[in-house]
């Protein structure tokens, strides 16, 4: 059975868009063979700079015929009493293409109606072809586009310039928003030529010939592999720290190595100033040394011809060249200039135009990591080192060398503050105060860089939601659920005990008195970042295996820290396979439904000598005791063993009183009874954020 190769030719796609086609073309390929009705096929995605390739492999040669049932009107709306058929059925068989005669009636269901048997023949799979690239090629949905040609165009990432189609060793030919398809491919811009492509199953092997691999996959094998065997060859490795491999992949079609010099005065540099020179725009790869120390060389990926290896490597040699001048000018003006002129610098920087400058941010983030040291307990040194490292950590914003190389944020920061005489533990909190950047990100290093990264990214959340900027849907412009993360991995690493309430009004306080346009009322914003931070606390557990609605009915019970709540939320889980738990989960909600009713009246539960409702309550008031010690020592175990007599008491007290008493004096006296012990209840979990046992891990 023959194979079936689409290839969408274009100007160079950016490295965003290739990755893109290879996540949607499968599908897309798939969708499209299921529309008609071909089986299913092992489907292959090519993706280079210049074309996006799919191939379907073993297609039969032919669609198989098939006759379906289209059901119709009801038979009495159908046929008249004299059996001629009606409007709606003359109606209905013109739809379907026959006529009314053509219809049959059928039971189905217990009633009968008209249906209309069609019976398609068997199509040939080439004239499917077609239709096939068309929901490919107009399926893809790449995140910028461009759009060209008469009326509405083609909407594509780059202008198409050609499509190939073949089945097998046929070509089918059919036009696409007015781009003819055939069976010319072409080849690399300076290695190859105009390729005729004999077969589908040789697609790979012929372009090869033309200066191609097609193949990404067997593309970034070939790029490594020739990486590592140049810097073998030189007795180093090659490291990729800005991951600019994933990028060079796709720029490339057949890919070649070569090896370059870095100039002997640009080696006074720091290293991380000479590895992002080489990354940020050039896509080197910086070699390292076995000692760790860097080599004064470079890789790069080149695409041009190997025969002209020497004019390809002196001309990046150069371009990195200049990049580097520029950066000692920069890096030498910054240092000339000192601390406290770059600090300056922050009056005239907007952070935010409704949240003031960066030296407002500065300000802030020195008193929130001076409030968040304190509040960890740490001593008083390192208390002074976390406020002195927020009044240095955003230095680098009035830099010549970050207005350059932006991706040195921190790292410049903390070499010129360690260049200035200030203390190590200050000069590494700089320097970390971004981490974590990322899932896989490392963490802070030290009690210090840990308060001030918290100070950072808590600055950045409020600030947020109290100018009404919060992540909506999948958009997060400021990275703030990357930030939310990073504040949950932090706390927990550190095991830091720490409420962070207090933490965040005082952020509020002052970011109202640094912000321009900050509302007074804090409150609603502030509770919708608490469950933002929520949110992320259950994402950060989930990794561990925990119920989400552990996570939420342990933030539900207050225990005042994230931490906490996390220790609280693996009990919690543990404890779900118990039936004592959901003895105390049954009494819980149940009250809860109650409690939640908006004639509940305000205040607390007097007694007044009825013996339910007295039973009920002593057992609240040695319950609520006994929760409460178990709170404060962290135990689960003992709020559960406190929680369960007063389930039992619960259930006694909804068989032996009523609490929709008809006096309503007595209604709302056992209606504050109800809300008093939910209320207990909440103290240990918010048990309605768990479903029921089929929520059961």
């Amino acid at each position: 059975m023959p194979d079936l190769l689409i290839e969408i030719g274009c100007e160079e796609l950016p490295a965003s868009a290739c990755r893109e086609a290879i996540a949607q073309v499968p599908r897309l390929a798939a969708e499209a063979l299921a529309a008609q009705r071909l089986p299913e096929s092992a489907i292959e995605v090519l993706v280079g700079p210049r074309r996006i390739a799919l191939i379907a492999r073993d297609l039969p040669s032919e669609r198989e015929g098939r006759t379906r049932d289209v059901r119709g009107p009801a038979e009495r709306a159908a046929f008249d009493a004299d059996g001629a058929p009606t409007a709606a059925a003359v109606g209905f068989a013109r739809s379907q293409g026959i006529s009314a005669d053509e219809l049959v009636v059928r039971d189905d269901g217990g009633r009968r109606f008209v249906f209309a048997e069609l019976h398609e023949p068997p199509a040939e799979t080439a004239k499917l072809v077609p239709e096939i690239a068309a929901a490919v090629i107009d399926g893809i949905r790449f995140s910028k586009n461009m759009r060209w040609g008469a009326g509405v165009g083609l909407r594509f990432s780059r202008p198409v310039r050609w499509i190939v189609a073949k089945l097998g060793d046929r070509t089918i030919p059919f036009e696409v928003h007015g781009i003819a398809a055939g069976e010319v491919s072409h080849g690399h811009r300076f290695l190859g030529g105009p390729a005729a492509i004999a077969d589908a199953s040789r697609y790979r092997g012929q372009l090869r010939d033309v200066g191609v691999i097609a193949d990404h996959i067997e593309r970034r094998a070939e790029i490594v592999a020739d990486l590592d065997a140049a810097a073998s060859a030189l007795g180093c490795s090659w490291r990729d720290p800005g991951g600019k491999l994933e990028e060079v992949l796709f720029l490339v079609e057949r890919p070649s190595v070569i090896v370059g010099d870095i100039r002997s005065e640009h080696l006074r540099l720091p290293t991380p100033v000479l590895v992002t020179a080489m990354q940020s725009h050039q896509r080197y790869f910086p070699l390292e040394r076995a000692d760790g120390t860097l080599e004064p060389r470079f890789l790069a990926v080149s695409n041009g011809d190997p025969a002209h290896a020497v004019v390809i490597t002196r001309g990046n040699a150069d371009v990195l060249d200049a990049r580097l001048q520029d950066a000692s000018f920069s890096f030498d003006r910054d240092l000339d200039a000192g601390l406290a002129a770059l600090n300056d610098r922050l009056d005239t920087i907007v952070f935010h135009k409704r949240l003031g400058s960066m030296a407002n941010k500065r300000d802030r983030l020195a008193a929130l990591a001076e409030d968040i040291a304190r509040a960890a307990g740490l001593p008083d040194a390192h208390v002074r080192d976390a406020r002195r490292a927020g009044e240095l950590a955003k230095v680098d914003q009035g830099a010549v060398l970050v207005a350059e190389f932006s991706d040195l944020q921190g790292y410049v920061g903390a070499e010129y503050a360690e260049r200035a005489g200030e203390a190590p533990a200050v000069v590494t909190a700089i320097r970390e105060h971004y981490l974590p950047e990322g899932p896989g990100s490392p963490l802070p290093s030290t009690d210090v860089a840990a308060a001030v990264a918290l100070a950072d990214k808590l600055d950045n959340l409020v600030g947020a939601f109290l100018v009404g900027e919060a992540p909506t849907g999948s958009k997060d412009p400021y990275g703030l659920r990357r930030a939310a993360s990073g504040v949950v991995r932090v706390l927990i690493a550190r095991d830091w005990d720490i409420d962070l309430d207090p933490v965040i009004r005082a952020a509020a306080e002052r970011l109202a008195a640094h912000g321009t346009d900050v509302p007074e009322n804090h409150a609603q914003a502030l509770t919708a970042l608490d469950e933002f931070i929520a949110d992320r606390v259950a994402f950060q557990l989930s990794g561990e295996g925990i119920n989400p609605e552990s996570v939420a009915a342990a933030h539900g019970a207050r225990l005042g820290s994230i931490v906490a709540t996390a220790d609280w939320a693996r009990a919690l889980d543990r404890h779900r396979g118990e039936e004592r738990f959901w003895a105390i989960w049954t009494a819980s909600t149940r009250l809860s439904r109650l409690a939640a009713r908006s004639d509940v009246p305000d205040g607390h539960f007097s007694a007044a000598g009825d013996p339910g409702e007295d039973a009920l309550a002593t057992a609240r008031e040695l319950a609520a005791s006994r929760i409460a010690g178990a709170r404060a020592d962290r135990d689960l175990e003992a709020a559960l063993d406190a929680a369960g007599p007063l389930a039992a008491a619960v259930a006694t007290f909804f068989t032996d009183v009523l609490v929709n008493a008809e006096d309503p004096t007595v209604r709302s006296r056992r209606y504050q009874l109800v809300a008093d012990v939910a209320a207990t209840f909440t103290g240990i979990a918010d048990f309605t954020s768990i479903t029921d046992r089929g929520g059961e891990r």
